[in-house]
């Protein structure tokens, strides 16, 4: 019996030695509270400060950095050879540095019916793409670094050829890319022009004189439209160092 009753008291110290295990060991916690991830933005926007035309202001051309909403760069509709003219154009980002690109898209060439002159002239072509308007305006597109609308070789960026660009010719505009010029920073103003000759123009590569002869403008051209979208293309610099606008497509 002494045994049993000894056996059994070891039974229940094992079990309150069990129930005691329960008691919590040293510890503690630190919170960081309201974790937060915040996408960034590439925000561009396009000012103007205006355009000329055969000399006199292109009234109602001139508008502050603003998102574009169905604003032209361009709407002429009755040039004729020796008409020139050129358009400002100013690209701005907000936070983030950006690589900037202005694309050429859904050009036509429209003929927009042959008439007697055309005619006689030679023109056989016709439809949306048959016209000579595209072929027989030449452009020069230049970075203007200064702002103050004339193209200076010593100190401008030649965005195009010199000479020999027309309207059908362009197409992706390398503003600023992995292989050109700096990205735009919320401290600058990427101030870009267009000059446009209705003929041959001629830009002197030694003091950025431009000119403009009418004489290469033939009566094939008389009656044609040209027409196409024109858009400014901003994509981040981080992460994007090899990015070039003449590879970019639009959707």
């Amino acid at each position: 019996m002494k045994k049993i009753i000894i056996s059994l008291v070891a039974i229940v110290a094992v079990g309150a030695l069990a129930v005691g295990g329960t008691i919590a060991f040293y510890n503690d916690a630190e919170s960081s509270p309201q974790n937060i991830f915040v996408a960034g933005t590439i925000d561009l926007t396009v000012d103007s400060k205006g355009a000329v035309y055969n000399d006199g202001t292109v009234a109602k051309s001139s508008w502050p950095a603003k998102d574009l909403d169905g604003e032209k760069f361009f709407n002429f509709d009755d040039i004729k050879p020796a008409d020139r003219g050129n358009r400002n154009i100013s690209l701005h980002v907000g936070e983030n540095d950006a690589w900037a690109c202005l694309l050429v898209t859904d050009k036509t060439n429209d003929e927009n019916t042959i008439i007697n002159p055309e005619d006689l002239a030679g023109d056989s072509t016709d439809g949306l793409n048959g016209g000579e308007l595209g072929q027989n305006t030449e452009v020069f597109v230049w970075q203007d670094n200064n702002g103050n609308g004339t193209y200076e070789t010593a100190s401008d960026n030649a965005l195009t050829a010199l000479d020999g660009v027309t309207l059908d010719d362009l197409d992706k505009i390398t503003v600023a890319d992995s292989t050109f010029g700096s990205p735009l920073t919320n401290a600058t103003t990427r101030q870009v022009y267009i000059a446009w000759c209705a003929g041959d123009q001629t830009v002197d590569g030694s003091n950025g004189t431009i000119t403009c002869d009418g004489g290469g403008m033939s009566d094939v051209a008389q009656t044609d439209k040209f027409s196409a979208n024109i858009t400014a293309y901003a994509v981040q610099v981080r992460h994007n160092s090899d990015f070039k606008c003449s590879e970019v497509e639009l959707e």
